[in-house]
């Protein structure tokens, strides 16, 4: 199970991966503590560093509000979601196009074509992704993270 969990006050989020915790912190260019500080609440891209090696950036995930899109990055490889008005969000990984249909209740399904690939849910500054197959645990972590961001900055323009 991949559990992520922002840490507002410690301006972090964690996740779990099974035995493994990653640390994902946002990117600010901003000069000065407080400056820094008030960025990094509104920021929208996050480096991440896995406990087994903290400190090489693993990947950065950010989140675009105005297409409503999630890029992850790991090296030199890049994936971005897409979204429409009223269907899925849908991500082609491993050359195979994956759909995320979510409901209203926060629970979240990815599939792939019409076979089920792993369930989730998004709660109160959180985000689960459970039943997932193994090749998939690196993405899925970093698309919770991405999904994690995007409640967060929903949460701002509230």
């Amino acid at each position: 199970m991949i559990q992520a969990t922002a840490r507002v006050l410690q301006n972090i989020i964690e996740i779990h991966v099974g035995e493994e915790t990653w640390t994902c912190r946002p990117v600010v260019s901003a000069t000065g503590a407080i400056t820094r500080r008030i960025a990094s609440l509104f920021s929208t891209v996050y480096e991440t560093h896995r406990s087994t090696e903290p400190d090489a950036v693993y990947s950065t995930v950010s989140y675009h509000v105005k297409k409503d899109e999630i890029i992850v990055q790991i090296g030199e490889q890049r994936w971005k979601t897409e979204s429409s008005l009223f269907g899925p969000m849908t991500f082609d990984y491993g050359g195979l196009p994956y759909a995320v249909n979510e409901k209203l209740t926060g629970k979240f399904a990815i599939l792939q074509g019409p076979k089920l690939v792993a369930t989730g849910e998004l709660g109160f500054r959180s985000c689960q992704i459970r039943e997932y197959p193994a090749e998939l645990e690196g993405f899925l972590t970093n698309l919770a993270l991405g999904y994690l961001i995007r409640t967060l900055v929903w949460e701002m323009f509230r």
